[in-house]
């Protein structure tokens, strides 16, 4: 028998990790001891039984040590919890609990165990508990994808939160949502399958999982919009260099730091500025692989949704039904919107159904224009869109409108327009330019930005005035249903015109640098051939002497009159010739436009002849030789960017743009480009100009911070305060005056009229 002295169970666990041969015994007797409480537990298990919570804790953390003689312990915790989970103690409860996430940690019992028993607790209601195994879930799925992705793992969990969504009951259901949610925020599950399962959870009945599930979609968007405007923020992409530069100075580890670690300092400092070195090279490739991998995911979750049209279909039948309130049923017309114009997407009975909140008075109008604009797109037939453009120019363009009423509509035209041009027709553009000669600053704003809008798609639309000086009539409006074939990739003929460039570039280095050699060569023959070259050029002087003495042909009218005869067509009318001989200024006109015409297509054949030259030189097409590679395509689209850079400022007659493009042209391109897939942000058709009011709480904090120290304050208040001598109001009262005066001033007060009634204050009107 033991003569050991007892102990408590903290310095046993202790001592069983430590030594667990030679504390199996006492561990056993703790087990028959728990075996026992359990037995008590059971007939009274409302009860706090702290002895038998203490037991379970210590055991759960032995429980790897002593493998064998704890196979049944987690199937009796797990059965404690569902029999008696409701009426159970809570400190209790979350004792259970905590062993279970203990066992789960230490890999004794599995996900497919844990995972229904705590999703069944989270209809407690201890927030604390919840908050406990939310967090343990979360973070045991990230534990499980952190070196590599778990496949295995994640088909269990998501194949039961599938189950949980669906589930009747409101607390269950919103808790699978928001792990599904949590994973995708943290970048663990950013796959199809977690977005598909938001969208099942806005099948529930519930409305707030529904807002939680849209919600969710909403901020996902804004975030990758946020994300992709922060990435276009440097053109690191088109220069692998900068890239490097870029990572080295966020790095901060320079040829200083390494040579101090290195090479200065005794033993043991470089044995200290080595480690601090590696720890910052680490610390920063960590931050690198985190900010690829957030760069990688930029895109909206709505891209992943497998079926977009049953999705946006399922949120239009919720806003029919109704029963909502208002704010849910603004963010269903935000999703739903939001999602036919990113898919492209066939709905033609939305836009009847927000025809009917396109009015000045509506909350939030600006959000709701805002979205539908969103839902246009180029697919969409323009009769099924004139109503509503209709609505929207009667209702908020008109000359009673306000200014910030009538430049939000504009605006809305302008980006429905933007996505969808053919809806606009001559008459109605014309009209709502003329707004640009309005008085506010506003209007003339967003009338303006209409303008340029249809200077870029269809300058023929508008009035030869708002054209601009460099319109391009060829540019007009598509059928609808009207698409361009391409059969290449966009922008690979610039690539393989750059390499052809870059290959003409090599060959003249080469053959200048061959001239250098031949002309060294060359220098040792010519000092045997100056004395021929002399006697060459006395010859030639001679000879030019003699043409000198020649007479030249004269040159004078009839010396053109006779090349223009000879340059014309034989098949042309007879010239207009005028009395006097010379020819008439419309024959002189014909000539000339003639032998404009002339140069033209000269000119034409050329540039023919040279591209006929150039694409034999070219070859076949790159795309179908090889695969392109990433830098390929980096180079791609720096090409196109240079490309239209040079467009817009050839138009407006400036220099090429490799030599005044920024950065800055360069990003407003960019976004440019991507300005068609965004959803419209409702503070872009806000009106821009005006100044707004203060509203009442920021005058009222004006007016007390203006009383504050104030000079022209209270007549009282400023006599409390004052602490010099007597103004100069005072002295003039005290002031002695000569006797003649003192008479006038009481004779004047003796004979003043008196004031019957109400007192008259301020300045006098009267005349004593």
């Amino acid at each position: 028998m033991s003569t050991r002295k007892p102990m408590d169970l903290l310095t046993l666990q202790s001592a069983c990790k430590r030594d667990p041969e030679g504390y199996e015994e006492d561990f056993a007797l703790q087990l028959r001891h728990y075996e026992a409480l359990r037995a008590l537990f059971a007939m009274k298990p409302s009860r706090d039984h702290k002895e038998f919570s203490e037991l379970v804790s210590f055991i759960a953390h032995v429980s790897v040590v002593y493998k064998e003689q704890t196979k049944g312990f987690s199937k009796g915790v797990v059965e404690v919890l569902e029999r008696h989970y409701a009426i159970l103690d809570p400190h209790l409860r979350k004792n259970l609990t905590s062993a279970l996430i203990l066992l789960r940690n230490k890999g004794v019992i599995g996900v497919e165990v844990t995972l229904p028993l705590f999703f069944k607790l989270f209809r407690v209601k201890d927030k604390n508990l919840r908050v406990l195994m939310f967090r343990h879930i979360v973070s045991d799925a990230k534990a499980a994808n952190k070196k590599r992705t778990d496949d295995k793992y994640n088909r269990t969990v998501q194949s039961f939160l599938h189950t949980a969504i669906k589930d009747e009951n409101e607390a269950t259901a919103k808790k699978a949502l928001a792990v599904l949610t949590e994973m995708y925020r943290r970048n663990i599950w950013t796959d199809a399958k977690t977005v598909n399962l938001v969208v099942e959870a806005c099948k529930h009945p519930s409305q707030k999982i529904l807002i939680a599930a849209l919600k969710f979609f909403e901020g996902q968007d804004e975030a990758a919009e946020a994300a992709a405007e922060a990435g276009d923020g440097s053109d690191s992409d088109d220069d692998p260099s900068t890239r490097e530069s870029e990572i080295k100075s966020r790095t901060q580890v320079s040829k200083e730091d390494v040579f101090k670690a290195y090479k200065t300092g005794v033993a043991s400092s470089k044995k200290k500025k080595q480690k601090k070195l590696k720890r910052t090279i680490k610390t920063m490739q960590r931050k690198e692989r985190n900010a690829d991998k957030a760069i990688d995911s930029r895109f909206a979750a709505m891209q992943l949704i497998n079926d977009p049209q049953a999705f946006a279909e399922l949120l239009f039948g919720k806003l029919q039904v109704g029963h909502m309130s208002y704010d849910t049923k603004m963010l269903c017309i935000l999703m739903m919107c939001r999602i036919i114009g990113m898919h492209q997407l066939i709905m033609l009975n939305v836009y009847p159904f927000l025809q009917r909140y396109i009015q000045p008075s509506q909350l939030e109008v600006t959000r709701l224009l805002a979205a539908a604009a969103t839902a246009c797109h180029e697919l969409v037939p323009p009769d099924a869109l004139a109503p509503m453009l209709r609505q929207l120019v009667n209702q908020f363009i008109h000359d009673r409108a306000r200014p910030e009423i009538a430049a939000v509509g504009l605006n809305a035209v302008r980006e429905i327009c933007a996505r969808c041009p053919l809806v606009m027709d001559e008459d109605l553009l014309q009209d709502l330019t003329q707004y640009k000669k309005s008085r506010d600053k506003p209007v003339s704003n967003a009338a303006r930005g209409l303008i340029a809008l249809f200077r870029e798609i269809a300058p023929g639309l508008l009035d030869k005035k708002d054209r601009g000086k460099a319109a391009d009539m060829s540019r007009t409006l598509k059928g609808f249903g009207e698409a361009e074939v391409v059969d290449r990739i966009d922008g690979v003929d610039l690539l393989q015109r750059d390499i052809l460039k870059r290959k003409r570039e090599e060959e003249a280095v080469e053959m200048s640098s061959e001239e250098e050699y031949s002309d060294e060569d060359e220098d040792e023959d010519e000092d045997n051939e100056e004395e021929e070259e002399e006697d060459e050029e006395e010859e030639e002087d001679a000879d030019e002497e003699e043409e000198d003495e020649v007479e030249p042909p004269a040159i004078g009218k009839r010396g053109r009159e006779s090349d223009e005869e000879a340059s014309i067509d034989p098949d042309a009318p007879p010239p207009k010739i005028r009395k006097n001989g010379k020819l008439s200024l419309a024959e002189l006109k014909r000539r000339h436009k003639a032998m404009m015409q002339r140069r033209k297509e000269e000119e034409e054949a050329e540039a023919r002849a040279e591209q006929e030259a150039e694409e034999a030189e070219l070859g076949g097409p790159v795309e179908q030789e090889r695969i392109l590679t990433d830098e390929d395509f980096k180079r791609i689209k720096a090409l196109k960017t240079e490309r239209q850079l040079n467009a817009a400022l050839s138009k407006a007659g400036a220099m090429k743009a490799s030599n005044v493009a920024t950065d800055h042209i360069r990003l407003m391109l960019r976004k440019a480009d991507r300005a068609s897939d965004r959803r419209v942000n409702p503070d872009s058709l806000a009106a821009t100009g005006l100044k707004k009011a203060h509203d009442k709480a920021s005058r009222l904090a004006t007016v007390l911070a203006g009383r504050e120290d104030n000079e022209y304050g209270a007549s009282s208040a400023r006599k409390q305060k004052k602490t010099g001598g007597s103004s100069n109001k005072e002295k003039d009262k005290k002031k002695a005056l000569p006797l003649a005066a003192r008479v006038f001033a009481a004779t004047r007060r003796r004979n003043a009229p008196v004031q019957r009634g109400k007192q008259q204050r301020g300045r006098k009107v009267w005349k004593s």
